[in-house]
């Protein structure tokens, strides 16, 4: 029963140490992609458009590790929030304010501002282990995680 024990203890600790690795793998991309943002510029860029959307999201499925217990959980309202909004800008698709600029050999050169990217996601699986998946989308991201709009869940 012990031996029963130490693996379940060993998956929590592996699903917890993938789930930071993950964030902070997330959290590396987004503040890299930021510096990029101001490199090689002489003027102070244009804030990228946030892509609309007023809308409120509810998950459907366990996506934070909670700290205390190790165990994964839904997130808190203010967590699927924060994760909308970082989903939002990475999965950004936008080509307002971007402008091309001519290089002397006559070539245009577009900076792109961190948009255009793909993101990859991982998710907890029943087993402890965790399901990755690359998206360049949002939607694709909210339906990879179970993020619903709120009311749409009752559907679900």
């Amino acid at each position: 029963m012990s031996n029963v024990r130490r693996n379940i203890s060993r998956k929590r600790r592996l699903f917890a140490i993938l789930a930071t690795v993950t964030l902070a793998l997330g959290l590396g991309v987004v503040l890299t992609q930021a510096s990029r943002q101001g490199q090689g510029r002489l003027k102070t860029p244009k804030a990228a458009p946030r892509p609309a959307n007023n809308k409120t999201y509810v998950a459907t499925r366990e996506l934070t590790v909670d700290q205390q217990t190790g165990r994964a959980r839904k997130p808190t309202a203010e967590e699927t929030k924060a994760l909308v909004d970082q989903l939002l800008v990475m999965t950004n698709r936008s080509t307002e304010g971007l402008a091309a600029k001519t290089l002397p050999d006559g070539t245009k050169q577009v900076t792109l501002e961190g948009r255009f990217g793909s993101v990859t996601l991982a998710r907890p699986r029943a087993d402890g282990t965790m399901e990755i998946k690359c998206v360049s989308s949002f939607d694709a991201a909210a339906e990879f995680l179970g993020l619903v709009e709120a009311g749409a869940e009752q559907a679900q």
